[in-house]
C-alpha cells in the first residue's frame, strides 16, 4: 500500500481517539470495540477483531498486534509493546499521533510544492511541439493529438509510479538502498534526505526510551522508523558493541555514519543524563534543517522546468524563422 497523507492522517486519527478513550480510563478492549463500530474501513474493522480475538485470548498487546499481520510497523508494535509494559500507554498511542501526524504534514507540503512544476511540465507537453498544435487547429486531429500527448506524458507517469513503487517500506532491501544512493547522490536532495532520516531517528528513539523500550531494541526499531537504509545497516551494527558493553554514543561515534553535532550531542545527553531533552530537540532542529533543505531543492527544481520550458520556446522560435527565411529564400529565388 502506498502511504498518501491522506492515510497517514488515518492512522494519526486512530491513535489520537485510541489515546483519549485510554486516557479518560476505558479500557483497550473496550476502545478497541468502539473503534470497530464506527470503523469506514473494512480492513480496519477486520485488523481490529483479530487484536480483540487476540486480546481476549490473554495475549499481550504486542502479541495480538502481530496477529494483525501487516497492518501496523514493526516501529508501532514495539512502542505500544513498551507502553503497555511500562503503563505508558495512553501517552504512547498520543505520541504515535503525533509522529504520524507530521509525516502526513511534510508529505502534504512536499506534494503541493511539486504542484506547480508539475503544471508547468503538463502545460509544455500540450503545447509543444507547435506543429502538433497547428495539426489539430488546422485538420481537427483530435485523436492524433492526444495520442502524442499521451505518449510523452505516460514515460513520465511511468517513472514517477516507480519511484512511488519502490519507495514504500515494503520493497525489498536491495531495491531501497539502490533508491537510496541515487537519491542521496543528488545535490541538496541528498542531504536534505539525510537530515529528514535523522529527524525521524530522533523523535523514534525518543519515543521508544521514554516508553521504557530496551536499549538496543530502541536504537534498532529507530533506525527502521527513520526510512534510511543506510542509517537502517549502521545501527543494526551497534548490537554486538553494546552487548559487549560500549554504550549507545560510543557506538555512535566509531560508526562514522553520523554527523559530527550529533555525535557530540549523543555524547553529551549520556553524560546528563537527559537523553530524552536532548533527542526532541535534535528532532527539532533536523527537521527544520530537512524542511529548508528541500524548499531549496524545490525552487531549483521549478527553475530548472522554467529553464527547459524556455529552452524549448526558444528552440520553436529559431525553428519557426529558419523555416520562414527558408520560405523567403525560395520565393526569392
Amino acid at each position: 500500500m502506498i502511504l498518501t497523507p491522506g492515510e497517514l492522517d488515518r492512522r494519526s486519527n486512530l491513535y489520537r481517539e485510541l489515546g483519549q478513550m485510554t486516557e479518560s480510563g476505558l479500557t483497550l478492549p473496550r476502545a478497541l470495540e468502539t473503534i470497530s463500530r464506527h470503523a469506514n474501513r473494512p480492513h480496519v474493522r477486520t485488523a481490529v477483531t483479530q487484536i480483540l480475538r487476540a486480546l481476549n485470548e490473554g495475549n499481550s498487546l504486542s502479541t495480538a498486534l502481530l496477529a494483525a499481520g501487516n497492518w501496523l510497523p514493526m516501529f508501532d508494535i514495539a512502542l505500544l509493546g513498551a507502553g503497555e509494559q511500562s503503563g505508558r500507554l495512553p501517552a504512547c498511542f498520543l505520541k504515535l499521533s503525533s509522529f504520524y501526524e507530521e509525516r502526513a504534514r511534510l508529505l502534504r507540503k512536499l506534494l503541493t510544492s511539486l504542484a506547480y512544476p508539475a503544471f508547468l511540465i503538463h502545460m509544455a507537453v500540450l503545447v509543444f511541439p507547435v506543429t502538433s498544435l497547428q495539426a489539430l487547429v488546422t485538420d481537427g486531429s483530435i485523436f492524433q493529438f492526444l495520442l502524442s500527448k499521451i505518449l510523452m506524458l505516460l514515460p513520465l507517469y511511468a517513472l514517477a509510479g516507480l519511484v512511488m513503487f519502490l519507495a514504500q517500506g515494503s520493497r525489498g532491501e536491495p531495491i531501497r538502498q539502490i533508491l537510496d544512493r541515487l537519491l542521496n547522490a543528488i545535490p541538496v536532495v541528498g542531504p536534505a534526505r539525510e537530515s529528514a532520516a535523522l529527524a525521524r531517528l530522533c523523535l523514534a528513539l525518543e519515543a521508544l526510551i521514554n516508553a521504557g523500550a530496551n536499549t538496543i531494541h530502541a536504537w534498532e526499531l529507530s533506525g527502521q522508523a527513520s526510512g534510511s537504509p543506510r542509517l537502517r545497516r549502521v545501527i543494526r551494527g551497534f548490537r554486538p558493541q553494546l552487548e559487549s558493553g560500549f554504550t549507545p554514543a560510543e557506538a555512535v561515534g566509531m560508526s562514522r555514519a553520523f554527523p559530527e553535532e550529533f555525535v557530540a550531542q549523543v555524547h553529551s545527553a549520556e553524560l546528563s543524563g537527559k537523553m530524552d531533552e536532548t533527542l526532541v530537540r535534535m528532532h527539532g532542529f533536523y527537521e527544520e534543517k530537512a524542511a529548508r533543505g528541500f524548499s531549496v531543492a524545490v525552487v531549483l527544481f521549478t527553475g530548472l522546468v522554467f529553464a527547459l520550458v524556455a529552452a524549448v520556446i526558444a528552440w520553436q522560435i529559431i525553428k519557426f524563422y529558419m523555416s520562414y527565411l527558408g520560405q523567403v529564400n525560395e520565393v526569392l529565388r
